[in-house]
Parts: structure tokens; C-alpha cells; sequence
């Protein structure tokens, strides 16, 4: 059992994508290691992460829109979801830093989630 405590508002309702990164962002911002999440630093582990959160809630007849939604932002607005795929082009411009990569993907998040939640 995780010693994270997540959100009260959370209890008896499916949680979506994006609302699962921003928690994330939040408690690494908090001093929270990454791994407490994924178990390594690994941005092809949050990759899976975040496709898996997404999957388990389109399997389970719940649409998780607001997250197509920031993909299409990220790639149309920011220009910042290249065809070979976020993790490979953070990955290359921060020198394989894995930590550094996954913060700035969570940056997008916040930043998309600021401009839809004003």
C-alpha cells in the first residue's frame, strides 16, 4: 500500500488521464521521487503508464477525451508530439536526461489543464 495519499474527491469515481498526470506533477513538485509512481525514472515507463491509465478507462466504457484532447493540443498547438512521439524527442533534446523528460511532458499537462480549467 502507497503512503500517497490521493485526492478525497477521488472515492467511487473513475479518475481520468490527465487528472492522474496533474496528481503526479503535484506530489513530485512536493518532493515525491518519480518512482514512487513508476517505479524507475523512466520516460518509456511513464509512456506505458499513461497509455495503460488511458486504455483501463476507454476497457471500461469510459471516454477519456480531455486527455485526446491535450494530445492534439500538444501536437497541434505546441507542436511538441513529433511522429516518432514525445518521449524519443524530450529524450534527444535533454541530453537522455529520463527525469528531465517526464517534468517537462508534466509541464505540458499543467499548462494545457491551466488553459481548459480558467
Amino acid at each position: 500500500m502507497s503512503t500517497i495519499q490521493t485526492p478525497k474527491d477521488w472515492e467511487g469515481r473513475a479518475v481520468s488521464t490527465l487528472d492522474l498526470l496533474l496528481f503526479i506533477r503535484e506530489k513530485v513538485n512536493e518532493g515525491v521521487m518519480l518512482e514512487m509512481f513508476l517505479g524507475s525514472v523512466n520516460a518509456h515507463a511513464m509512456r506505458s503508464f499513461i497509455e495503460g491509465s488511458s486504455m483501463a478507462l476507454q476497457y471500461n466504457g469510459l471516454p477519456d477525451q480531455e486527455f485526446d484532447d491535450f494530445v492534439v493540443w500538444l501536437r497541434d498547438v505546441k507542436r511538441e508530439w513529433p511522429e516518432d512521439g514525445w518521449v524519443k524527442k524530450y529524450l534527444r533534446e535533454l541530453g537522455g536526461d529520463h527525469e528531465a523528460a517526464i517534468k517537462k511532458f508534466l509541464d505540458f499537462v499543467a499548462e494545457f489543464a491551466a488553459t481548459r480549467r480558467r
